[in-house]
């Protein structure tokens, strides 16, 4: 039998049309695509249906269309719900269609849900090019269980067209994937720039407000200290003064975080011993730790070097080293690690502490965000900028109950580059 091209063009257009006009029409996070009755999940349906529809019948109750598009893009990019969802309405107008090949399709859709269920949390974290080979293996796993079972069913016959068939719509699924990594990244560029904007606002806020207040508070903490030194004051008058000029430090403290959050001091990176200065920044930290009966441990690979901002980079380190033993309460370990993998030099600092939900990993970093009751939310946004100013990079991962790991990498400074 040869493959009637007419039913497999409208098949090529029930499946990129749909998920042409979500790539353009349609926004959805990560978040909504995972409800059962998201967009996606939606048009995902809608493929189903339509590619069922109208198959290449090859003989009584054994046809072939697309319907394996949709059902994989539900699973990897619905999650698990939305995949589900796709299977049983999959398997249920399968079964309206009737016929013997409607067992073959059971057992094999059956027994790659299985796989993307064991396999959700694994491929969530895949890259472009992983996803492309994780997809491909999917379909062509798929295709040769397909295969097994026409052979137990006596349909060798068919084998030679549904390989060609098959070849057809996994070129479909690829086109489907470029798509949906490409609505992946717009969404990425859109927020990142949406994020940007705030922060430009907010820094030149930041900006103006912090130099008109700084210079009053300067005058009254240099009153105050003159004041101080009044012998004629009583004891408990100066204890009174030193109370309010150590508020004044607290303000003033603030103030600066909010300057470096307009514009952090990144002028004259330097090459930096990374391993050093990540050494220096526990030892400082271990005080600290101590009094919350945390213990620091460290795994840090010698003579690692970076190019950046000694002071910044101890800044960065000092915020989320302390964030770790806050959300710790008290005891537990701090891990951190610092080695050199692929080029780059990656530090891990990772605490058995509370953890974060996902919405709360999502607003890590924006301004005035925070889950602690007197944070400003400003620490981790100075830290993200300034990392993105050194060419360095930041990624934090965080189960609820487990703890969270934030993971720093810096490209790597040569053997040459640091003699030279």
């Amino acid at each position: 039998m040869s493959i009637d091209v007419e039913v497999v063009l409208y098949q090529v257009v029930a499946v990129l049309l749909p998920i042409s006009v979500y790539h353009l029409f349609f926004y959805e996070k990560d978040s909504q695509r995972r409800k059962p009755h998201s967009k996606l999940s939606i048009i995902l349906i809608f493929i189903l249906v339509l590619t069922m529809s109208l198959p290449v019948k090859f003989s009584e109750g054994y046809v072939y269309d697309f319907r394996i598009v949709p059902f994989i893009i539900a699973f990897v990019y619905g999650g698990t719900v939305p995949g589900l969802l796709a299977a049983v309405v999959l398997l249920g107008y399968r079964y309206l269609i009737g016929g013997d090949g409607f067992y073959v399709v059971l057992v094999n859709y059956s027994l790659t849900c299985a796989v993307f269920i064991l396999m959700g949390k694994q491929y969530e974290l895949f890259k472009k090019k992983n996803k492309l080979m994780f997809v491909s293996l999917v379909f062509w796993v798929n295709t040769i269980i397909v295969i097994l079972t026409l052979f137990t069913k006596n349909q060798i016959e068919q084998i030679p067209f549904m390989f060609a068939f098959y070849f057809i719509t996994w070129i479909c699924l690829m086109m489907v994937v470029f798509i949906m990594e490409n609505v992946n990244q717009q969404i990425e560029m859109r927020e990142k720039l949406q994020k940007d904007e705030r922060l430009n606002v907010i820094s030149q806020l930041a900006a103006s407000v912090a130099h008109e207040v700084r210079n009053p508070l300067t005058s009254v903490r240099g009153f105050l200290q003159l004041i101080h030194d009044d012998e004629n004051l009583k004891s408990e008058q100066k204890h009174y003064i030193d109370i309010a000029l150590a508020e004044l430090d607290h303000a003033q403290s603030i103030i600066n975080d909010y300057l470096s959050l307009a514009k952090p001091n990144t002028e004259g990176l330097t090459t930096v011993n990374i391993s050093d200065e990540v050494r220096k920044t526990v030892a400082l930290m271990t005080s600290y730790s101590n009094i919350q009966n945390i213990s620091i441990q460290m795994n840090i690979q010698d003579s690692l070097y970076i190019k950046g901002n000694k002071s910044e980079i101890k800044q960065v380190l000092v915020n989320i080293i302390k964030n770790g033993i806050e959300a710790m309460g008290t005891g537990g370990d701090l891990l951190v690690d610092t080695f050199e993998k692929d080029g780059e030099i990656i530090i891990k600092i990772t605490d058995n502490g509370k953890g974060m939900t996902k919405s709360q990993l999502d607003k890590l970093g924006t301004p005035f965000y925070t889950t602690k009751e007197k944070g400003t939310g400003v620490g981790l946004t100075i830290s993200f900028q300034l990392l993105q100013a050194m060419k360095g990079s930041i990624s934090v991962e965080s189960h609820m109950g487990k703890g969270t790991t934030f993971t720093i990498r810096f490209p790597c400074v040569t053997h040459t580059e640091v003699v030279e």
